[in-house]
Formats: C-alpha cells, sequence, structure tokens
C-alpha cells in the first residue's frame, strides 16, 4: 500500500492496526478509573518485536553471517512471530508482576492487539492471494535483442527482479541474486529491466563485473504495471504453474531471500533454503 511517498507492506498496516486498538483498549479503562498502560503497552511492543528479530536472524544465521550488515536493516521484514508473541507475553507478564495497578489495563491491551493484528493479517493474506494475478503474457527483449516471451516460464519456480541501474538498493542487492542464480539452477532466476536502454544495463554490469542470466529489457514496464508494483527493487516469487507466492518490495538480504525461496521451491529442493 502506498500513502504519498512511503510504501507500508501489509505486515506493517496490521501491526499498526493490532498497536491501534490496544491502546483504543488502554483508553478506555483509562477514561474509567483504571491505571494508564500505554506507557507499559508500548515496551512490550518493543520487546516482542526485538525478540522477533533475534530469533528471526537465530533461524537463518547462516545467511547474516555471510552478510552481519543486514542484521541491522528491519526494512527486510525479517521476524520471527513465535519469538516476537513469546517476547510481549514475557514483557507484559514482567511488567504486570512488578507493577500491579496495571495488570488489568496491559492484559486488556495486549489481548485486544494481538486479536486485531491477528485479524488485519488473516485478511489481508486472503486478500492478497485472492488478488494475486497469473503469470501474464508478455514478449521483452533481452540484451542482444532478442524476444523472450514469458510463456517459457511456466514449469520452473520462478524469481523475477524488477530493477533499474539508478536505483541504488537494486544496485547493493543484485550480487545476492546473481549468487544465488548461480547456486540454485532448480529456480529461474529473472532480471528484468525497468524502462532503460539494453546499453546502459549492459554498462552497469560490466563496470559491477556482474554476469547474471536471463537479463531483460522491460522498456514499458509492463511487469511493473501488471503486479502493480509502485516501487523497485520489487521481487516477485512464482510456484512452476506462474502462481505469485510472494511480493517484496524493497531490497532482499540473504536471508529474507531464503525465506522467500523456500515458498516456491519443491520440498525435494532443500538446497533452496
Amino acid at each position: 500500500m502506498s500513502i504519498g511517498p512511503l510504501l507500508l507492506s501489509t505486515a506493517v498496516l496490521a501491526l499498526l492496526f493490532g498497536v491501534i486498538a490496544g491502546m483504543a483498549a488502554v483508553g478506555f479503562l483509562r477514561r474509567r478509573g483504571h491505571a494508564d498502560a500505554g506507557n507499559a503497552l508500548f515496551m512490550a511492543l518493543g520487546v516482542g518485536l526485538l525478540l522477533a528479530r533475534l530469533g528471526y536472524i537465530a533461524r537463518w544465521w547462516p545467511q547474516y553471517a555471510q552478510q552481519p550488515a543486514s542484521m541491522l536493516n528491519i526494512r527486510d521484514g525479517g521476524f520471527d512471530l513465535v519469538a516476537g508473541l513469546v517476547g510481549l507475553l514475557l514483557a507484559g507478564l514482567l511488567i504486570g508482576w512488578r507493577r500491579a495497578p496495571l495488570r488489568r489495563s496491559l492484559a486488556l491491551g495486549l489481548l485486544v492487539g494481538v486479536s486485531a493484528w491477528g485479524f488485519a493479517s488473516l485478511a489481508a493474506n486472503k486478500l492478497i492471494e485472492a488478488s494475486h494475478p497469473p503469470l501474464p503474457s508478455l514478449v521483452m527483449r533481452n540484451l542482444e535483442g532478442h524476444d523472450v516471451s514469458t510463456r517459457a516460464w511456466r514449469g520452473k519456480p520462478t524469481v523475477i527482479n524488477l530493477w533499474a541501474t539508478w536505483c541504488p538498493p537494486c544496485r547493493r542487492e543484485m550480487p545476492v541474486l546473481v549468487e544465488a542464480q548461480r547456486q540454485l539452477p532448480s529456480i529461474r532466476f529473472v532480471f528484468a529491466d525497468q524502462g532503460e536502454s539494453a546499453a546502459a544495463v549492459k554498462h552497469f554490469l560490466k563496470t559491477q563485473g556482474l554476469a547474471p542470466n536471463h537479463v531483460l529489457i522491460d522498456d514499458g514496464m509492463q511487469l511493473s504495471q501488471h503486479y502493480a508494483a509502485h516501487g523497485y527493487p520489487t521481487t516477485l516469487f512464482l510456484d512452476a504453474e506462474g502462481h505469485l507466492r510472494d511480493m517484496h518490495i524493497g531490497e532482499l538480504s540473504r536471508a529474507t531471500l531464503a525465506e522467500r525461496l523456500q515458498r516456491i521451491a519443491s520440498p525435494a529442493e532443500p538446497g533452496a533454503g
């Protein structure tokens, strides 16, 4: 979802909905004479998010070990649900144990907030699944000027990276995707440049010392329009039947790439993780 220049994922929107609902519940009790647990609620949320991030890093530690700086990049969406909920519960119990007057308000705020977040997440996922468009029938050109049809992409899990040479996050994540393409031949990686010339793309790849396969020129930005991509880089994860299973806006780390590849790879391909 875009709000002016901001791009917000459904996960962020669901979290905001949960926070607003939890604060509304706390405010309801405060107006009826109960202790104000607003600050305590935010403290518990902070602990939950911190443990969710640490849990995700621990789960994908081999990937983060290769790219340590990416541990600080929370924009990649790497959070562990179970670790986050455990952290939220433990923080709530500790605060309630030390500050008895806050127990009722804090418990209600956490219950309402988590319930609202869960409902918003479920509803958003259902809407996204229903609105995922199938792989379109398009024709683009490769760097040699030959036509390439998207019809040939069916039958194999496919990752489509929508990018441009002028986009700094695109430039930073490109080596990660090129390395994955080399290591995982069972998954098709397509680099679809949006709106630039083949000469500009060739110059960029040469200066960066990169040689990816399946580099295409989408000069009409057909893929961006079809999948409603409002920012770059946008990476699309399609299963072997051409169904969109995931869409990531922003720079991918090795960990978030590995996680999303698991969603489209066959169970017989453990190397995708």
